[in-house]
């Protein structure tokens, strides 16, 4: 290979990575340390889905999809966008760009031609949209089933259950102040006496488990939020590989799905406000304890868990939302986590609602605050 590797290619567009990011997702705004758009990859819609680093220490031309969960770096991208069958086509055109020798420029293409390429472009991208929908679909399906075949709470055998018991070790007294209050359960959550886990090395622990179904924006199932407990219910289960049990805690797509936790006043499912007209806050959280926290608290608004901090962006903003309260973690020594939170908190307000965040006083979260625990 003659002239330049990748390595000082890539060196050399990241030097001018705002013009590049602004070439390769033209809608996009500079938002801190990061390009935010829609993404120049699928059929997409949702404004701030998709970003390309910009600035900061680190990882200068990284790019994730927030809804795939794609992610490269700038090299990759180009040759994705480009659509480029070779790295050396990739190679060719940055080197163009960037005004290297890289051999004769190629003719500009007709009037016909660049017709042509684009509509067989849109044709691949809603070829690839369609079968997104379909995959995610049967996934969503599959989790649906899964939470169906878990136990109802009832209010009638919750106290004392294991779904009880682990909540209290949090200081969620449910049964306290909800059910002796008339105040319901929230819908969402199941329990199943015994559910495989699956480790790395393929063991399977069978232990008790909280299922947490996460609804999707047209109000339908769509992923399963699971909670291994101990079996005595006294706390979460201490499982082995801790870098993969996160990912293992949600079984199906949760991008874009909450735990619809607490209704708020009036008691309205999102679908039933919007066809009475009736609007008002909604609190979103991280984590499921987190979200009961906050519902125990604010009987009067709608709360629902996001699962992750990188869905908290994908929450969906619907017609009953005249505000959203992001109820944060404070991870002040974590710079990744802070920027995640960021990037979701301008996804949400593009959507054209006021957001802000509110954070406990003490401790990592709301249900640290709520025990009494401090950082």
């Amino acid at each position: 290979m003659k002239g330049p590797d990748f390595s000082e290619i890539k060196d050399r567009l990241l030097r001018e990575i705002k013009d590049l990011a602004k070439e390769l997702v033209p809608d996009g705004v500079e938002n801190g340390d990061y390009w935010i758009g829609r993404s120049p990859l699928r059929a997409d819609r949702r404004a701030g889905s998709f970003w390309i680093r910009i600035s900061g220490r680190t990882a200068i031309g990284a790019w994730k999809d927030e809804a795939t969960g794609e992610t490269s770096d700038i090299i990759n991208l180009i040759k994705l966008v480009k659509r480029h069958d070779t790295m050396a086509e990739t190679r060719k055109w940055c080197m163009r760009r960037l005004g290297m020798t890289a051999g004769p420029a190629e003719p500009p293409l007709s009037a016909e031609e660049q017709a042509a390429r684009a509509a067989q472009r849109q044709a691949e991208i809603e070829q690839r949209a369609r079968e997104d929908a379909a995959a995610l679909a049967k996934r969503s399906s599959r989790a649906f089933g899964k939470w169906l075949k878990a136990q109802k709470l009832s209010p009638a055998t919750f106290a004392g259950s294991l779904p009880d018991l682990y909540f209290r070790s949090r200081a969620l007294d449910l049964a306290r102040d909800l059910i002796a209050r008339g105040r319901p359960l929230p819908g969402c959550l199941r329990f199943f006496p015994a559910l495989d886990y699956q480790t790395d090395a393929g063991e399977l622990i069978e232990l008790p488990c909280i299922a947490a179904l996460m609804t999707g924006p047209a109000g339908t199932g769509q992923a399963l939020h699971q909670t291994w407990l101990k079996p005595d219910g006294t706390g979460k289960a201490e499982l082995p590989d801790p870098e993969n049990n996160k990912a293992r805690k949600i079984w199906g797509p949760p991008n874009g799905a909450v735990m619809r936790l607490a209704k708020g006043a009036g008691e309205l499912t999102p679908e039933e406000a919007a066809r009475q007209g009736v609007k008002g806050p909604l609190v979103v959280t991280e984590g499921l304890e987190d979200g009961l926290s906050v519902m125990l608290a604010l009987p009067a608004y709608r709360v629902w868990a996001a699962g992750t901090l990188g869905n908290i962006g994908n929450v969906p903003v619907l017609p009953c939302i005249d505000r959203i309260i992001v109820a944060a973690d404070n991870d002040w020594g974590k710079p990744q986590a802070m920027s995640a939170l960021e990037r979701g908190i301008h996804r949400l307000k593009s959507q054209g609602v006021p957001v802000r965040v509110a954070r406990a006083p003490r401790g990592k979260d709301m249900n640290d605050l709520l025990k009494g625990e401090t950082i």
